[in-house]
């Protein structure tokens, strides 16, 4: 598992940090009216440690707002020098929580530029005991660094004062905390060592890790694929010498079914219409973070209780040249009868989630939702994930809960008037534009024929889920994006 965290009453901080030597104590400070204060957090460092957090802030960190800012002090300590990190919250107003995606940032910030165990008095400044969780998460992505086949184990000590069940609030964080380790696991994981078979492997173990019985895990090889006309999978899967296949991922329980999909392509090339920016192909091993998110959501959910009945197909594949590979121009046909001609290669992973969306349709699901980086025009920025859909109370649920785990997105509108770009004189649609520019507009718009009338939303990731270079408070490389909306959105916490 990930990281150990614990709760501590905020008159055991002393004893906290004295058991722990080398243990960096975070602190939040507030600003008022342009200078530091001392909140919830500073104010016990000052009562319980002797530590003037405000004044160390105004010493360490830049005067001016930035996004997230920390600054690092080495104060005497009965065990020597200790670190501290300060995290700037901003400006707020006597007695104001901070907005969830502060306290989150916040930790996660803090995390980075701590060493050792981490003890924090960030839990203080949340009114609630949803502040205590999202700290906790935030602490435990800021301390996640890669390691191939493992996910790092680290100390969190969170301080508390008047939070009601904290263990059980902090169980929760930890199995979010591990869903994201997980996730930003396999995304960074080299993709000579993360094939379609592999990533199978590691979502089945992963779910018998966190979940074990309460969710089912099932496996369908190319034949599997080919009897059920996951055509635009098989099709994408064709120019490599690893297979494609499916991951079925089920919990059962009263009330309608949710079903998901997720994009799952372990390298994307390109295909025949290879990718020509070294810069974008370097990091095509993250084409499959949409799946693993996904798939983590269901199995986060799983261990958590109380989501209902879960449906999940997530295709995987390969897309690579080769003399098998895809053309422009071949025709593919998908699980509803509907075909596609598929105009360019590099169009994907539309293709493989046509095949999920038109199989789980069929089972008449209340609500069914998709994820897929398939292009970066779908959010503002990186800190977004865009979403499209037919459905706007599933939308906002999804809205909702993004914002309440600190992992925002947001809703653009769709069209009918695309759908003619998509035209094709050989199948039903065709999987893009000839002429027109492909946005995340005319992918949703693809997608929404396979969904029938079931309430539907389409996320994009594309922007979110890998970065190309820091972006405060995450680090450059995979930030799971949005696995933690997923898993508030299909188990809802409370308080």
């Amino acid at each position: 598992m990930g990281a150990a965290i614990v709760a501590v009453d905020v008159d055991g901080i002393a004893a906290a940090l004295a058991e722990r030597p080398g243990a960096t104590l975070v602190v939040g400070v507030r600003r008022a009216e342009g200078r530091f204060a001392a909140g919830a957090g500073a104010g016990a460092a000052e009562r319980v440690l002797g530590i003037d957090a405000a004044g160390l802030a105004a010493a360490v960190l830049p005067s001016g707002r930035a996004a997230f800012a920390t600054g690092v002090a080495a104060v005497p300590s009965a065990h020597g020098i200790r670190r501290v990190v300060l995290a700037d919250l901003g400006e707020l107003a006597a007695g104001a929580a901070p907005s969830a995606e502060t306290l989150f940032g916040a930790a996660l910030a803090a995390s980075r530029a701590a060493e050792g165990p981490v003890v924090s008095l960030l839990g203080l400044e949340g009114s609630d005991a949803a502040g205590l969780r999202l700290v906790a998460e935030g602490h435990a992505a800021g301390g996640w660094r890669y390691r191939a086949g493992a996910r790092p184990a680290s100390e969190i000590v969170v301080a508390t004062r008047g939070v009601a069940d904290a263990e059980r609030d902090l169980e929760r964080a930890r199995i979010v905390a591990d869903a994201v380790a997980w996730v930003r696991t396999v995304v960074e994981t080299p993709p000579n060592l993360l094939g379609p078979a592999a990533f199978a492997e590691a979502v089945t173990s992963f779910a018998a890790e966190l979940a074990g019985d309460a969710v089912s895990v099932a496996v369908w090889d190319a034949g599997a694929l080919a009897e059920r006309d996951f055509g635009g999978t098989l099709g994408v899967g064709r120019g490599s010498a690893r297979p494609p296949l499916a991951i079925e991922l089920r919990t059962f329980g009263p009330g309608p079914v949710t079903a998901l999909a997720g994009k799952g392509i372990t390298f994307d090339s390109g295909g025949l219409n290879l990718k020509r920016d070294p810069g974008e192909i370097s990091w095509m091993k993250t084409d499959m973070a949409a799946a693993a998110s996904v798939a983590a959501a269901v199995i986060a959910a799983a261990a958590l209780g109380g989501s209902g009945p879960l449906h999940a197909v997530l295709p995987v594949a390969e897309n690579m040249p080769g003399g098998g590979a895809q053309r422009p121009g071949d025709v593919v046909r998908h699980p509803d009868g509907r075909t596609t001609e598929v105009i360019d290669t590099d169009s994907e992973g539309r293709l493989v989630l046509a095949d999920a969306l038109a199989w789980l349709a069929r089972g008449r699901p209340g609500r069914l939702v998709d994820v897929g980086t398939l292009t970066d025009s779908g959010a503002v920025g990186t800190a977004f994930w865009g979403c499209w859909g037919t459905s706007v109370a599933v939308a906002e649920e999804l809205l909702a809960a993004g914002r309440a785990a600190a992992d925002p997105g947001w809703r653009l509108p769709l069209h009918p008037s695309y759908a003619e770009l998509l035209e094709s004189r050989v199948a039903d649609i065709a999987n893009c534009s000839v002429d027109a520019p492909d946005t995340g507009q005319l992918a949703a718009t693809y997608l929404r024929t396979f969904t029938g009338d079931v309430p539907w939303v389409h996320i994009d990731n594309g922007s979110s889920a890998w970065l190309e270079r820091d972006a405060a408070p995450w680090p450059a490389g995979p930030t799971a994006a949005p696995v933690r909306a997923l898993i508030e959105f299909l188990s809802p916490s409370r308080g």
